[in-house]
């Protein structure tokens, strides 16, 4: 559960109701630890206003960290849905993955270069201030904003997959192996492997007394974790739709409507006739042209449709999901996360439409591995 804050390069950006709960638990332990230790001898409210600073420094920080890696995505043609704060941090959720090793590594490393830019920009003022003697206050916030930023890149850096760490340990495994797959299972593994340490450890400080820092590194172990197995779960999907052709699943039996038809044609002979709410629209040589959709026709007043054409209201063809019928399966699903579309239209090399692909289909094939399977099993 989420709220959506508002937007920044036309990307969402949505706080997590678990951001409320770690914005004061940070305050509150910077009010009274971290603050206290390094800048003994001040007064409760003036460690308040630092833990309060200090928990927005590290949300923007981490937002900002987040956009470096959501800009470089849409430079490389990647759609980002959404940039989400919460408990660990915050999660850009980015539609597709980069298979291009040297666009993940770049677009892993833009998160803790940018950090590490940002602890930069707070460690300047930070000096000046601090050997100025301008203000205990002022010089603790920057300090914090300096090592907070500092902390972020480190952190990332580490090859937990699917941290920006692990996801340039995959880019380089790729660049050796020459294996997407392969190189994501053993990039997931390791995950795997340095989350549970980070639970050991974190195991090991809530026995040495220190509950709220035991307790924080044991979650982020398990956060770890959960990204890492998740994607061991989906490397045989990848790998068994990759070894299947657009053209083997493709529905062939299409339903396509002329450029040249009215909306009240339309209406009478295919949204009531067929039930559907989408279809494509083909040209006079039956190449794709766009698609028509139920929402787009009741836009347009009932008393025009008899003088409306299907080409004028319909979604171009540019918009839509269209690949060949050799392309991959995988790349397929990948597309239609892309475009926020349940449907591929397949078109052969004149333009002319052969066939969709639905989400259905390709769900289905990974069914049909699970029967397999189980029948296999027996």
């Amino acid at each position: 559960m989420s709220v959506r804050i508002g937007k920044i390069r036309g990307i969402p950006i949505r706080l997590h109701f678990t951001l409320i709960l770690a914005f004061f638990l940070i305050s509150w332990m910077l009010a009274t630890n971290f603050m206290p230790f390094y800048f003994p001898d001040l007064s409760q409210t003036e460690y308040a206003i630092m833990g309060f600073m200090g928990s927005v420094i590290l949300f923007i920080s981490v937002l900002v960290h987040e956009l470096a890696h959501s800009v470089l995505a849409i430079k490389y043609g990647v759609q980002v849905k959404q940039i989400i704060l919460f408990l660990f941090g915050g999660i850009s959720d980015i539609s597709s993955e980069l298979k291009d090793y040297k666009k993940e590594m770049k677009m892993a490393f833009a998160g803790p270069l940018t950090s590490f830019l940002v602890a930069a920009a707070f460690a300047l003022p930070w000096w000046f201030v601090s050997n100025f003697a301008l203000g205990k206050v002022a010089e603790g916030i920057l300090f914090y904003g300096a090592i907070v930023n500092l902390v972020l890149g480190v952190f990332n850096l580490v090859p937990a997959f699917p941290s920006d760490g692990g996801r340039m340990l995959r880019a380089a495994l790729v660049r050796r192996k020459r294996d997407y797959n392969e190189a994501t299972r053993l990039a997931a593994k390791i995950g795997v492997g340095i989350s549970y340490a980070f639970m050991g450890f974190g195991f090991l400080v809530l026995l040495s007394g220190s509950f709220v820092s035991g307790i924080w590194i044991l979650l982020v172990g398990w956060f770890l974790m959960s990204g890492a197995q998740s994607y061991l779960a989906q490397i045989p999907v990848s790998e068994l739709l990759s070894k299947i052709r657009v053209r083997d699943i493709m529905n062939t039996n299409v339903i396509k409507v002329s450029d040249k038809i009215t909306l009240s044609d339309l209406s009478e002979g295919y949204f009531r006739k067929y039930l559907k709410s989408t279809f494509p629209v083909v040209d006079d040589d039956g190449r794709l042209v766009g698609a028509v959709t139920l929402g787009r026709t009741m836009e347009v007043s009932q008393e025009k449709w008899g003088a409306t054409l299907s080409s004028q209201v319909m979604i171009p063809a540019s918009e839509l999901a269209v690949m060949r019928p050799d392309d991959k399966a995988d790349d397929a699903l990948m597309k239609m996360g892309a475009k926020r579309l349940g449907k591929i239209m397949v078109c052969d090399e004149s333009g002319r439409l052969v066939g969709i692909v639905s989400k259905t289909d390709i769900l289905g094939v990974e069914m049909e591995r699970q029967e397999y399977l189980k029948a296999f099993k027996k």
